[in-house]
Order: C-alpha cells, then structure tokens, then sequence
C-alpha cells in the first residue's frame, strides 16, 4: 500500500478508512476485554517485569515518549517486542505495528516509519 493512499476520512467520526488500512483505531480502549488496568489490579504479578536494559547505542536515557514521536530503530528491535501482548490486555497489533517495551511503558509503533501510534506509560512495574 502506498502511503499516500493514507487519507482521514471526513464526516465518519473521525476514523481512518481503507485509505488507511494500517491506520491504528485507539477506540481499543473502550473494550473491556482490554481493560489492563483493572486486569493488572489483580494480576500485580504478570506486570512486573525484570529490569529494562536500553539497547547497546541508546545513550538518551527514559524520555516519555507521546504519539506521533519516531523512536531511534534501536528501540523498536525485536528483542524488544512484547510476544503476547492479551497476556497483559493490549490489543494484537496488525500490519506494521508491534508493541514494545521501553522502560516500564507500551509503546505501539509502526515498525516501518518508527512513528509511535499508542502509549501506555507505567503499565509495568
């Protein structure tokens, strides 16, 4: 697909349409089969991880990343991929994105561009 079939289409509440297939829907959040945060109140243990070691290259320490942010390829390798992301009640990602782990945050991002399109900040501890 070429990315300048990308459109936002007007007048559909604001949603992005076959133009954009790999356009990410956050309305994920309004699913309660993906409600991390009430899961994780009581699953405490599936949430905490071992430490975060940054990638060998990566001297920029924790920034807080937001959407529309390009990460550095170093962060997104797939080292850093989380496997099962339902494990810990985030939606499957489809086309180009991955869910990452960056410090103690999900970051969703599109592996092709490095552009961020969903961030969960301290969902693990």
């Amino acid at each position: 697909m070429d990315r300048r079939d990308w459109s936002w289409r007007s007048g559909t509440a604001g949603s992005w349409g076959r133009q954009a297939q790999r356009g990410w829907d956050r309305g994920w959040r309004q699913d309660r089969r993906y409600d991390w945060s009430g899961y994780r109140n009581s699953n405490r243990a599936a949430y905490r991880l071992p430490r975060y070691y940054a990638p060998y290259g990566w001297n920029g320490g924790y920034r807080r990343f937001g959407v529309g942010a390009r990460l550095s390829s170093v962060l997104f390798a797939q080292s850093y991929w989380i496997d099962d992301p339902f494990a810990y009640r985030l939606p499957e990602p489809y086309g180009p994105y991955r869910w990452v782990r960056y410090y103690n945050d999900a970051i969703l991002v599109d592996i092709d561009t490095g552009e961020i399109v969903d961030v969960i900040n301290d969902l693990f501890w």
